[in-house]
């Protein structure tokens, strides 16, 4: 009778321990650690349909944005079809208004983690045969979530 009762009790034991695990394991309350990656990151494009709101671009010659919410990206961003995680990522988004038809030809984003700086590089050049006098060339680069304090610089270079 010892025994029996002894393994319901160690049954029972076993039993609320692994829900008890299973379920704190779930939860995290450990905030989430952003660390900084050295030299050239790796960055997704925006989808081509998306970009950025009128009321942006008609006001600013020059529009650079570091985007790390959802309501910064609602704000923002027009034609938003495509999920950003800002737990895990941010968004860099500019226009650069240029005197002719233009398109991006190169994007490179570097970050230097022991100057807390991420410079965001954007080749613009001219659209040859393009009869356009002046435009708004968009570019956007979805990059991983930087440390608060890093410095983000938009490096435009537009070639005619």
């Amino acid at each position: 009778m010892k025994f029996k009762a002894l393994s319901i009790y160690l049954f029972s034991f076993l039993v609320f321990g692994t829900v008890v695990s299973v379920f704190y394991g779930c939860k995290s309350d450990e905030p989430t650690v952003v660390a900084c990656t050295e030299g050239v990151l790796s960055y997704q494009d925006l989808n081509p349909a998306s970009g950025l709101s009128a009321a942006v671009l008609d006001t600013n010659s020059v529009v650079n944005l570091v985007i790390t919410s959802q309501q910064q990206y609602e704000r923002y961003i027009a034609n938003r079809n495509q999920d950003i995680d800002f737990g895990s990522k941010m968004l860099l988004a500019g226009s650069y208004f240029t005197d002719s038809a233009a398109h991006v030809v190169s994007q490179l984003v570097t970050s230097d983690c022991g100057a807390g700086k991420l410079i965001y590089h954007i080749e613009v050049v001219r659209t040859k045969g393009v009869s356009i006098t002046r435009q708004h060339v968009e570019y956007f680069a979805i990059v991983p979530k930087l440390p608060d304090g890093t410095q983000v610089k938009f490096d435009v270079a537009y070639k005619k």
